[in-house]
């Protein structure tokens, strides 16, 4: 019988794992030990065991700082955008709250070298099944719903979603990677569950109109009409001023952005390349931005604290609006009419719609909406282009056959 190879063990489910030792931890002055299992036979356990040897003997593999942790790889990394400044800061917000949320519960006490593509697999396939794990305090008298045991979990993710959920330990492994912390990154064997193809949700053309008829007369009408009308972005939209619009004219000049991290508004550079454009209007537009400065000439009168600003869109008191409130304003308001339910964004979705199903080429469209990718903005809007091909056939016909 053969002797069993060095450093390899059976374990109580019929297969083989091994064990390798590396040098002293740098910092805590412990040897460190690496262990891979799930071999089918002694002998690919074995050849496993050689070919990390090789690494560990290349100097491709080394010690880990004290066996660092998930949740340590994240922080370095996390910390190491904020001081580079490499993201935007919406971004850099966001990739922690994506760990917060769907990473750090699951795998953050975990040592990163432990972490294997099974590991990763059974992970993303929890959150598609059932959601993100928050580590919060001990609540009392929790309720169903709420946090229970230090835990709160959130609804399972969609495939989009997942891809968020990667994002920041992807980054965060590609940091251990370039470190010598793992001498590859183990997220790259796991493939990323097929997205599912959604239709962006927008109104029709009579549903819009009648959206815009019942809210006729309401303050916050020039709001949503401009949008529908403009195709602006929310975060566009709040941070549009007067000095960036020329009613002579009829333009309106895209050039300073804003979005959000939690509550706070802060200052954007755009969502793409293309974000800064100029867009034309009509006289309907034009009409409701003469209406819209009407409206804060009286409100400027009847309000003792107005807050002066050459905002184009603000509040009662002058102040600029939040574009999370607006999304869930229209979203009441579109229940309250008996409307398909729409956010502010869905209202963008619905002007890109009608701009195509009414001939406006795709290039167009793509750069009044700041698109920098025509491309995409067609595979995004795919749902309109039988009506499209339909009318080409037959312009086609009709010059060819009469």
């Amino acid at each position: 019988m053969p002797a069993k190879p060095e450093g390899v063990y059976p374990d109580a489910r019929g297969q083989w794992y091994f064990k390798v030792t590396l040098g002293k931890d740098p910092l805590s002055g412990r040897r460190e030990q690496i262990t891979r299992r799930g071999f089918l036979t002694a002998t690919e356990a074995a050849r496993a065991r050689r070919k990390l040897l090789g690494k560990v003997d290349a100097g491709l593999v080394k010690p880990s700082p004290s066996g660092i942790t998930v949740d340590e790889l994240l922080d370095l990394y996390l910390d190491g955008l904020d001081a580079d400044q490499r993201l935007s800061p919406k971004t850099r917000y966001d990739y922690r709250i994506y760990a917060a949320t769907w990473v750090r519960g699951y795998l953050g006490k975990k040592r990163v070298r432990d972490i294997t593509p099974e590991i990763l697999l059974t992970w993303q396939r929890k959150l598609l099944k059932e959601g993100g794990v928050i580590r919060v305090k001990k609540m009392e008298g929790t309720t169903k719903g709420k946090a229970q045991n230090g835990v709160a979990k959130t609804k399972p993710l969609s495939p989009n979603t997942i891809r968020l959920a990667r994002a920041p330990l992807s980054g965060a492994f590609k940091l251990a990677t370039s470190s010598g912390i793992i001498a590859v990154n183990p997220l790259l064997h796991i493939p990323q569950p097929k997205a599912r193809r959604s239709m962006p949700r927008h109104w029709s053309p009579d549903e819009a109109r009648t959206f815009l008829g019942l809210m006729e007369g309401d303050r916050t009408y020039s709001i949503w009409a401009f949008l529908m009308g403009s195709g602006l972005r929310i975060g566009e939209l709040v941070a549009l001023r007067w000095p960036n619009v020329d009613l002579a004219s009829g333009v309106v000049h895209v050039v300073e952005f804003s979005t959000y991290l939690g509550h706070e508004i802060v200052s954007s550079s755009g969502k793409s390349q293309d974000a800064v454009r100029g867009i034309d209007i009509d006289a309907g537009l034009i009409k409701v931005l003469k209406a819209q400065q009407k409206q804060q000439k009286i409100e400027r009168l009847a309000e003792n604290n107005y807050v002066e600003s050459n905002y184009v869109f603000t509040k009662p008191d002058g102040g600029p609006y939040h574009p999370q409130y607006l999304s869930r304003l229209l979203g009441k308001y579109t229940e309250e009419l008996d409307l398909p339910r729409l956010t502010a964004h869905g209202l963008r979705h619905t002007c890109a719609t009608l701009m195509l199903a009414n001939g406006v080429p795709p290039k167009v469209a793509a750069e009044r909406l700041g698109h920098s990718d025509p491309s995409l903005f067609m595979n995004l809007y795919s749902h309109v282009t039988p009506t499209m091909q339909r009318e080409a056939a037959e312009k086609i016909g009709a010059a060819l056959f009469g």
